[in-house]
C-alpha cells in the first residue's frame, strides 16, 4: 500500500481534537464520484470529527476502515446506504457501514487492492473527503516535488500536452454567489453564461475536449467540481467567478492559483468563495503548505498568468477602464485536490456600478469568454515550445 500526501484542510484545529465536541455528530450522507482510475468519496457530517483510518489486508480484498466517534446516523441518511454501497470504481468495490458500538459508526472501504489515496477535511458544512487513485503496477511512483521554476515543472519536463479542459461556472442552484439586487443579477447566472460561451468557442478547436461542471442552474458542492475534473482526467481546470467588495469603487480582473497567502484581500476573497470566515483561512496556512508541495503549483501559476494577461488585453480593446489587479495566490477549496494545473478567475466586480452594468451585456460576457479562450490557447502553445 502506498499513501501519498495526506491533505488535511482543518479550518479550526482545536475544534477537531478528540473530546473537543461532546455532542453526538450525525453522519448525514456518503457521496461518491467515480472515474475510470479515480474515485472521490465524501462523508457529510453535522459537526467536526477527526478520524484515524486503518488498513486490514484481506484475501483477496484489502480493507480500509475507520470509526466515527461519537457519531450515529442522521435521520435524513439514505436508508438504502445504511449497510452497503456498491461502487465498483477503479479499485474501490464497495463501502460498508455498521454501528460498531454505541455512538460509533464504522465505515469500511473494500478494495481489490489499495493503491494511492489522500484524505482531507472541508467545512461549512463539515465533510471528510477521500481521493482514491488506481495505480498501475508498471507505473513508477510519482516523486514529491517542491515548487520549482515554471520552465522546469514536471509538466514541461515530461513534454505533456492538453486534451481535456474542465470549465467550472462558479456557484449555482441554491447558491447564487454574490448578487446585485438593483441590477437583478447573480454570480451564478453570469458565470454559467460565460462558461457556455467559452465552451462554444472551443468547438472550432480540434483535438480538445471541453467539459463543464454544470450546464444549467444546478448546485454543486466544491469538492464535486474538482472530482469532475479528476475523474475525467482533465489536463486543465478553470473556475469562473464574479467579485464583490464593500468598497463600491473596487473594479478590475484578478486571477488566483492555489497557494498559501498573507494578503488580507486574497484571504477575504477566498473566504467568500469558500464560505468560511477570514480568521479560519488564516489559521489554515501551515496545513495548506502541504498542498503547495504538489508539482502542479508552479504550472498553475504560469497557466493563471496567461489567463489574466489575455483577459485584461481582450477587454481593454473596447472597455478602456478595465483594471489589471494581477495574479495572486490563495487557498481556494474548489482548487484543492486538483491533479492538473488549475486557476480561479474573478472576471469583474458585480458590486461596482459600471462593471455590474457591463455584466448585463451579452457582448461583455462574450469578450470575457474570448479572453479566457485566448489565454488557454496561449498557455497550451507554451507547452509545445522547446
Amino acid at each position: 500500500m502506498k499513501k501519498i500526501g495526506l491533505l488535511s484542510i482543518l479550518l479550526s484545529v482545536y475544534a477537531l481534537l478528540p473530546g473537543a465536541n461532546k455532542d453526538i455528530t450525525h453522519l448525514k450522507n456518503i457521496r461518491y464520484y467515480p472515474g475510470e482510475a479515480y474515485t472521490r468519496v465524501v462523508l457529510d457530517l453535522s459537526a467536526p470529527l477527526t478520524i484515524k483510518e486503518k488498513v486490514l489486508p484481506g484475501d483477496p480484498i484489502d480493507r480500509l476502515y475507520f470509526d466515527l466517534e461519537p457519531c450515529d446516523f442522521a435521520k435524513e441518511f439514505p436508508t438504502e446506504k445504511k449497510k452497503r454501497i456498491t461502487v465498483k470504481s477503479g479499485y474501490l468495490q464497495q463501502i460498508r457501514l455498521a454501528m460498531n458500538k454505541k455512538n460509533s459508526v464504522r465505515v469500511v472501504f473494500d478494495f481489490d487492492k489499495i493503491g494511492k489515496y489522500t484524505m482531507f477535511y472541508l467545512t461549512s458544512p463539515f465533510r471528510v473527503v477521500f481521493d482514491i487513485f488506481q495505480e498501475d503496477k508498471k507505473t513508477a511512483p510519482a516523486p514529491t516535488l517542491q515548487p520549482v521554476d515554471s520552465s522546469y515543472s514536471i509538466v514541461r519536463q515530461l513534454g505533456l500536452g492538453v486534451r481535456t479542459i474542465v470549465i467550472d461556472p462558479g456557484h449555482g442552484g441554491k447558491d447564487p454567489g454574490t448578487e446585485n439586487l438593483s441590477l437583478n443579477l447573480s454570480e451564478k447566472e453570469i458565470t454559467l453564461d460565460i462558461a457556455l460561451q467559452l465552451k462554444s468557442l472551443f468547438r472550432e478547436t480540434p483535438g480538445l475536449t471541453v467539459i463543464l461542471t454544470r450546464e444549467q442552474d444546478q448546485y454543486l458542492a466544491l469538492e464535486e467540481r474538482t472530482a469532475i475534473a479528476n475523474s475525467n482526467k482533465a489536463d486543465l481546470f478553470i473556475s469562473i467567478h464574479v467579485n464583490s467588495a464593500p468598497r463600491k469603487s473596487a473594479h478590475g480582473i484578478e486571477s488566483y492559483y492555489l497557494n498559501i497567502t498573507n494578503d488580507p484581500w486574497a484571504m477575504e476573497v477566498a473566504a467568500l468563495e469558500n464560505k468560511v470566515n477570514g480568521k479560519s483561512i488564516g489559521e489554515m496556512s501551515d496545513i495548506v503548505e502541504q498542498i503547495v508541495k504538489h508539482a502542479q503549483v508552479s504550472e498553475s501559476k504560469v497557466f493563471t498568468e496567461h489567463i489574466q494577461a489575455s483577459l485584461v488585453n481582450r477587454l481593454l480593446r473596447k472597455y478602456k477602464s478595465t483594471q489589471d489587479l494581477g495574479v495572486k495566490k490563495a487557498p481556494f477549496f474548489v482548487l484543492a485536490g486538483a491533479d492538473m494545473p488549475s486557476s480561479l478567475v474573478e472576471v469583474a466586480f458585480l458590486s461596482n456600478a459600471a462593471e455590474g452594468k457591463c455584466l448585463r451585456s451579452p457582448a461583455y460576457r462574450g469578450a470575457i469568454a474570448d479572453g479566457l479562450y485566448s489565454g488557454i490557447l496561449e498557455y497550451i502553445e507554451t507547452l509545445n515550445k522547446k
